[in-house]
């Protein structure tokens, strides 16, 4: 099984406080750690109007246009930690790219998965990035709590991209990449990416397409990976839940759309490894 039910049941726990003890008042959440230009933020969750920052502690990115929520945690947080996490095999001969990457090693590689809005004018509201630090995988999510918000979450992202060789997505080269420059148009920032690009479908379609029905991620996950999520939501129920969000400020069923991006990016990393025994 893969995250295990821990956003759940966090949800619960604040849930019971709410109820037991309403006036109560609770900690601030402590900022988001290592995270560039991070300062305090969130809401009280026992105490007055109950935000995103309740349920998921962080801290704040700002700059010039403003601010966005910035989630962080180590991926051994999720998942019991393996053995294998940081390795990498071998790629296949006719797999230059994975071969290149594997040669330098994954401290130089950025995962990214994006959450929008659904339409192609639709605002990116969510975006997950993973990297090794050396001992453990990093998970970051950078949210805009509201449409204004998201000319902040590209320049984020972007300084978030500086120093890494290589971005690894899934589907990313036909829909992330492309999404984010015109994001990044309308909102006049410079997206900038990692000089190298490896985006999973490819290698993944070569390597299984004879073997598998389909090669989408959540096949490869558990028929590749052989990891089975709890607590999902599906991806076609995303934009409504964030169009809800902005419009009634209710952020609990928000949260498991943090906890599906987070297990998309962890798969990637899962299916790299995978492509490179």
């Amino acid at each position: 099984m893969i995250g295990g039910g821990t956003l759940k049941a966090r949800l619960g726990e604040l849930a019971r406080a709410r109820r037991s003890a309403p006036t109560l008042n609770g900690s601030e959440p402590a900022p988001a750690p290592d995270a560039p230009g991070a300062s305090r933020a969130g809401a009280d969750p026992l105490d007055g109007a109950v935000g995103v920052e309740a349920f998921l502690p962080g801290g704040e990115w700002r700059d010039e246009r403003g601010a966005v929520y910035v989630h962080e945690r180590l991926r051994s947080d999720v998942e019991k930690r393996r053995a294998h996490w940081g390795r990498l095999g071998e790629a296949p001969e006719h797999e230059p790219d994975l071969a290149a990457l594997c040669a330098l090693g994954l401290e130089h590689v950025l995962f990214l998965d994006l959450e929008t809005g659904g339409l192609s004018s639709s605002p990116v509201f969510l975006a997950g990035t993973m990297h090794w630090n050396g001992s453990d995988f990093v998970l970051r999510q950078y949210f805009a709590r509201h449409y204004g918000e998201e000319a902040t979450l590209l320049a984020a992202l972007a300084e978030a991209t500086r120093g890494f060789e290589f971005l690894v997505t899934f589907n990313g080269k036909s829909y992330d990449v492309p999404f984010l420059k015109d994001r990044g148009h309308v909102h006049r920032v410079r997206v900038a990416f990692p000089p190298r690009h490896v985006d999973l479908l490819h290698p993944a379609r070569r390597r299984w397409r004879g073997e598998l029905p389909d090669c989408r991620l959540q096949t490869l996950e558990y028929r590749v990976c052989r990891r089975r999520r709890v607590g999902d939501v599906p991806g076609e129920e995303v934009p409504g839940l964030y169009h809800d969000f902005v419009r009634h400020g209710d952020p609990y069923r928000l949260v498991p759309v943090f906890h599906h991006n987070m297990l998309d990016v962890i798969t990637m990393g899962e299916i790299l490894a995978a492509l490179c025994r």
